[in-house]
């Protein structure tokens, strides 16, 4: 069993370092650039702002006459008899009567105050559309950095596990050596190859780890999941503004709150809209007809057609609507509910920029504290496996030593990257990601 375990994981190590090996090298702008291109969420947004745009055009707003076309053909057949004040009689039997008419109608609205205000709503509605993308690359990005240093987290922590493998591999052998040589024991060897076998599932999991969010990240990035790529291992940290700067600019740059106050100018037109309907919409219309009609013989009228033209001016004007009032007063208190959610999501916002500045404070002390750790970590590991050499400390003993190095380059690992990510989460909340 010990050896198919074996063979399984050797085949993984394989595969992996083929795949390694012909993979590309993916930067952070090269993964905002196929975002951008490829995100499936980015790409309906876009689509969204080009539909709002098209909302906005005079023709689809009732600023241009409608011109209509009607024509038709009629029949019938049957008998009529007419009786006329003098006494005389007409009758008509099995008579085919036929006729034509045309029209053509044209219509405009003169003056429509409603209608101008409804379309400066929906120029409005196209800002907030705009946001609403602006918002979707943002957290779209949000999404693709977060990932894209995880993968570099993870890639840095399966080298840090290749060297303990290398470590536990150096140590069976040497076992075997003393033992092969009656200088040690069996249970030496036993133990290396235990700790052989656990740190290969550690990197298995590990490797198993880091192809999922490879897939991650590759769906983020709106293109096919099975596309090799290897990252950038950077964890370097850029400067963070004070916490006082961060929230004032949040307070003002934030995309959740622009496109709430947005919101709030688009529906604040709903009052105008109520506010106009006591006012008269004016109208006019032009019309061309023509008449034809023929029939029977022995009909009263034998022929008739009739053409000319006709036209109007209309005035439409809404006096009393009862419901006016009523509907007046819910639309203030709904541009109030909307006032008061803007106030909640600065509070929420500003909370938010608050608890990810000291997680990233954390991170940076945390930071300090691990890479001193890990120098006496790394210098008691030395120390110990130079004793181990010498026998003068047992498996045991230098075991635990290499696992505090190992645990020790992980915590200092986790933390850099979680510092990294915490620098974009600030950055999306305050509206920098973007740039």
């Amino acid at each position: 069993m010990n050896k198919k375990m074996n063979w399984v994981l050797i085949s993984c190590f394989m595969i992996f370092g083929l795949k390694a090996q012909s993979q590309e090298i993916l930067t952070l702008d090269q993964a905002k650039e196929i975002t951008l291109a490829n995100n499936f969420g980015i790409k309906i947004a876009q689509n969204n702002v080009t539909i709002a745009e098209n909302q906005t055009d005079k023709s689809v707003n009732g600023f241009l006459p409608t011109v209509t076309a009607n024509g038709g053909i009629n029949s019938n057949f049957g008998s009529s008899t007419q009786q006329f004040n003098n006494g005389n009689e007409a009758n008509v039997s099995n008579a085919f009567n036929w006729g034509l008419s045309g029209s053509v109608d044209a219509n405009y609205t003169i003056y429509n105050k409603a209608r101008a205000i409804s379309l400066e709503q929906l120029k409005e509605s196209l800002d907030a559309t705009n946001l609403t993308l602006r918002q979707t690359i943002e957290q779209s990005l949000l999404n693709v950095y977060s990932s894209y240093y995880v993968v570099a987290q993870l890639s840095e922590n399966i080298g840090l596990l290749e060297e303990t493998l290398l470590v536990s591999e150096e140590r069976k052998k040497r076992a075997q050596y003393a033992l092969d040589l009656g200088q040690g024991s069996g249970l030496a060897v036993l133990n290396a190859q235990v700790d052989i076998q656990r740190d290969s599932v550690n990197l298995l999991n590990a490797i198993l780890s880091l192809e999922t969010e490879k897939r991650n990240l590759n769906v983020a990035m709106g293109r096919d999941t099975d596309i090799a790529f290897d990252v950038e291992k950077d964890s370097d940290l850029t400067n963070v503004d004070t916490l006082e700067s961060l929230v004032d600019k949040g307070k003002i740059e934030n995309i959740s709150i622009q496109l709430n106050r947005q919101n709030l100018i688009v529906n604040e037109y709903n009052l105008d809209l109520i506010n106009v309907e006591n006012k008269p919409t004016l109208s006019t219309g032009l019309s061309y007809s023509a008449n034809f009609s023929d029939n029977a013989s022995g009909a009263f009228i034998t022929q008739s057609s009739s053409n000319g033209f006709a036209g109007n001016i209309g005035v439409n004007w809404t006096i009393f609507d009862g419901t006016r009032s009523i509907r007046r007063q819910n639309a203030v208190l709904n541009l109030s509910n909307q006032k008061l959610q803007i106030d909640q999501l600065e509070q929420q916002i500003e909370r938010d920029i608050i608890n990810t500045w000291n997680n990233y404070q954390n991170d940076l002390f945390v930071i300090g504290v691990q890479e001193k750790a890990l120098e006496t970590n790394r210098e008691n590991f030395i120390r110990t496996e130079e004793q181990f050499k010498r026998g003068q400390v047992n498996s045991i003993e230098f075991r635990q030593a290499q696992l505090n190095l190992l645990n020790a380059q992980f915590s200092l690992t986790n933390a850099k990257y979680s510092a990294k990510i915490r620098e974009i989460q600030l950055k999306q909340l305050v509206g920098d990601i973007m740039n």
